[in-house]
């Protein structure tokens, strides 16, 4: 038990030490920006998190509001599990070789997969005069003992017809030197969202 707890801290931080934290976009075919005038977020995440998703959205409308939006921006406010959360592995987004390496097709064949069940609750959000839906996937751990964070996520867009028209993956950990649980998990939440936000601006949605 003792080896394997060993083999497991070594691993994570030889990932957080390794980890650029800058996403790999894979996919971009975005309509043109004059087509789009507002643009949902829904939040995903992990079905286990010890940390509940009204507080994901919560840290995320905070941190939208210190931006000036180029294209209105609204947070989805669902209470549906099936669209919100994931239940294991083999329903995330993130998906990766036991090497490491990203599995671009695997990881959108689940989201067309996610979209194909979930057609008529992501349809209904459309219906609210949305023209695109980025849904955020976001996983994190924290490590109490020493101080650091890690985290994945995807950033996928679709469009009306549930079609994916971006897509990029980024993996990032860091060493805090912070032990406190509540400080640890706030500064997860700032560096996910963070990384949510970077990319609504490259894209063009924010300034």
């Amino acid at each position: 038990m003792r080896y394997y707890t060993f083999t497991v801290i070594i691993c994570l931080c030889f990932i957080v030490a390794c980890s650029s934290g800058k996403p790999k976009q894979l996919h971009e075919n975005l309509p043109r920006m004059k087509a789009v005038n507002k643009v949902g977020i829904l939040v995903r995440i992990p079905a286990s998190s010890p940390v509940e998703y009204t507080r994901y959205v919560k840290t995320l409308q905070a941190m939208l509001a210190g931006y000036k939006q180029i294209k209105e921006i609204v947070i989805v406010d669902s209470d549906t599990a099936a669209i919100t959360t994931f239940q294991s592995n083999d329903d995330r987004f993130y998906q990766t070789s036991l090497d490491g390496d990203f599995l671009y097709y695997k990881a959108t064949g689940i989201v067309t997969s996610y979209c194909n069940k979930n057609k008529a609750e992501l349809q209904l959000i459309f219906e609210k005069g949305i023209d695109l839906l980025v849904i955020y996937e976001s996983y994190g751990v924290v490590s109490y003992g020493m101080g650091f964070v890690d985290y994945d996520s995807v950033f996928v867009i679709i469009d009306k017809n549930l079609k994916i028209v971006y897509f990029d993956y980024n993996h990032d950990g860091k060493n805090t030197n912070e032990f406190s649980t509540q400080v640890l998990w706030d500064f997860l939440l700032n560096e996910m969202n963070t990384r949510c936000v970077r990319t609504l601006m490259k894209i063009g949605f924010l300034d």
